[in-house]
């Protein structure tokens, strides 16, 4: 269950505790180099909270560039159930 933690005009950040693991999502309205940093901001004081790491799945590159600019990394590739590939992403 996506539970939401920051929920702005701009964005809602939502956590889900999933396999022993924190898993972020993230909705979007609005992005802006203010707003990023704002989301960010934020982002780090969830993490510092959390004192752990954060995973994200990715299903496109899009996604994929957005997590690798708020700071996450390529962990590894995963074939899911519906025998598509996904990317599994971590910020620490």
């Amino acid at each position: 269950m996506k539970i939401p933690v920051v929920n702005r005009n701009e964005y809602v950040i939502y956590l889900e505790f999933f396999d022993n693991l924190y898993w972020l999502h993230t909705d979007v309205y609005k992005w802006t180099a203010e707003i990023k940093k704002d989301y960010v901001r934020e982002l780090n004081q969830l993490q510092d909270l959390l004192n752990a790491p954060l995973y994200g799945i990715v299903n496109n590159n899009k996604l994929g560039k957005f997590g690798k600019s708020i700071g996450f990394s390529f962990l590894k590739s995963v074939k899911g159930v519906d025998n598509f590939l996904y990317q599994i992403y971590t910020r620490s």
